[in-house]
């Protein structure tokens, strides 16, 4: 059975009795899926790049092992009015108790763009599924792509959130959907797409980052951002 019968068991789509006995052909899959990218139907990529990971990397290794001056000191050198560097920053501040500093970035941070990004890779990291639909609600109003929200969505805490993101996916974009398969839920067979991937990259450094430093603090100064405006 394919990777995507698979999938479709998890959905609730396909029977599993019925999808051990289908054979999954890769080789149309991905033809079918370049074929698609030929006719432009591959959203963009949104201008979603890695942040310096080896920067962020000694931020997020200070933090780690408490080191709260250092970390703050890096954030500092690092930040450059933008992305998400800034938002670290914001949140260092606010887990410091450093108002100060806090409210002189809160309007970057609010400024932000795409402002659909930040909150669907907060949404994708939260424990809190209620929390995390909020911003998701966010990212909607903030017109985010289609397969942001399903991606977004298929990482969700909650169980049914989760089935109608994956289901979203495989709709709106089947080499993204190959992807997630093989690199968020491990599923046996999938393989990522090379196209996809770039975009996969861009989105999920920032989640890790978030994730890493405390999705909670980040959340707190996001919120904050928006009732300041």
């Amino acid at each position: 059975m394919g990777w995507l019968d698979k999938l479709k068991v998890k959905l609730g789509v396909l029977d599993a009795a019925d999808a051990a006995a289908m054979e999954e052909d890769d080789a149309l899959l991905a033809q079918r899926s370049r074929a698609g990218r030929d006719r432009g139907e591959r959203p963009p990529i949104d201008g979603l790049e890695p942040a310096s990971q080896q920067s962020l990397e000694e931020v997020l290794a200070a933090k780690e092992r408490g080191d709260v001056v250092e970390m703050r000191r890096l954030l500092r050198e690092l930040d450059r009015g933008k992305g998400l560097r800034l938002v670290l920053r914001a949140a260092a501040a606010l887990e410091a108790g450093d108002e100060a500093e806090l409210v002189e970035l809160l309007p970057k941070v609010r400024a932000e763009v795409p402002a659909w990004r930040l909150a669907l890779q907060l949404a994708s990291v939260l424990d809190d599924a209620a929390l995390a639909e909020t911003f998701r609600v966010r990212a909607e109003a903030a017109d985010a792509p289609k397969w942001a929200l399903a991606w977004s969505r298929a990482l969700s805490t909650d169980a049914e959130v989760q089935r109608r993101g994956l289901a979203e996916l495989l709709v709106v974009d089947a080499a993204l959907a190959r992807t997630v398969a093989a690199r968020d839920l491990k599923l046996e067979g999938a393989q990522s797409d090379g196209d996809a991937s770039e975009r996969y990259a861009g989105f999920a450094h920032g989640r890790q980052c978030i994730r890493r430093f405390g999705a909670t603090s980040v959340a707190a100064v996001v919120l904050r951002a928006g009732a300041d405006a």
